[in-house]
C-alpha cells in the first residue's frame, strides 16, 4: 500500500526493517521548520507523523494527492489536492484555495529561492509550471518524457539556485 517508510542517516545506506509501516500509503514527505513531519496520501488526508516514530498522529482534510512543499519562513504546506494546489495553515488547521486554475493538478512542488513555487503538472507530466504572483500556472519548460519530481538546490551551497528535474525513462 506504498506505507512503509525507511530512514537513512544523511550518508545514506541499506534499506532494513521499516522505520513505520502505515495503513495509509505515503507518497510525499517534508519536514516544516519546527521539525514536524508531514505526508500526503495520495487521494485522502494530509497526515501529521510523529518524527520520532513515524505513527499518524493527526489527519487533515481529504482528496490530498501526491506533491507538498513546505513555505519557507511560514511553515505553510502547500498540497496537491483533486482541485487544484491547496494551501494548509498548521496553526488554524485550515485549508484554502492556492491555484486560480482549479483544474491544475500537479504531481510535485518546490520553492524556488525566490519564495516562486514551481510544479509538475499531472497526469501528463511533461511540463514544469512556474506560479505567478496571482496564483496562475505559467509553463517553463517542456520534455519529451514524463517528469516525476523537481527540488531547487539549497541556498549557500554550490547547488544553490540550480533546478534538478528527475524521470525514469
Amino acid at each position: 500500500n506504498r506505507g512503509q517508510i525507511f530512514r537513512f542517516e544523511k550518508d545514506g545506506g541499506e534499506a532494513g526493517a521499516a522505520w513505520a509501516s502505515l495503513g495509509d500509503p505515503v507518497f510525499n514527505l517534508a519536514f516544516d521548520s519546527q521539525g514536524r513531519l508531514w505526508a500526503t496520501s495520495g487521494g485522502g488526508a494530509l497526515l501529521q507523523l510523529n518524527p520520532d516514530t513515524g505513527a499518524v498522529v493527526n489527519r487533515f482534510g481529504d482528496g490530498i494527492t501526491i506533491a507538498l512543499a513546505v513555505q519557507p519562513g511560514t511553515d505553510r504546506l502547500f498540497v496537491s489536492t483533486n482541485s487544484g494546489v491547496q494551501i494548509f495553515d498548521p496553526a488554524t488547521g485550515l485549508f484554502t484555495q492556492y491555484s486560480r486554475d482549479g483544474d491544475l493538478r500537479v504531481g510535485s512542488l518546490a520553492f524556488a529561492q525566490d519564495g516562486r513555487l514551481w510544479a509538475v503538472t499531472w497526469p501528463d507530466r511533461r511540463q514544469v509550471v512556474r506560479f505567478t504572483d496571482r496564483a496562475r500556472a505559467e509553463v517553463m519548460l517542456e520534455f519529451n518524457s514524463d517528469i516525476d519530481s523537481l527540488a531547487f538546490g539549497k541556498g549557500g551551497t554550490a547547488l544553490s539556485g540550480l533546478l534538478f528535474i528527475s524521470h525514469n525513462a
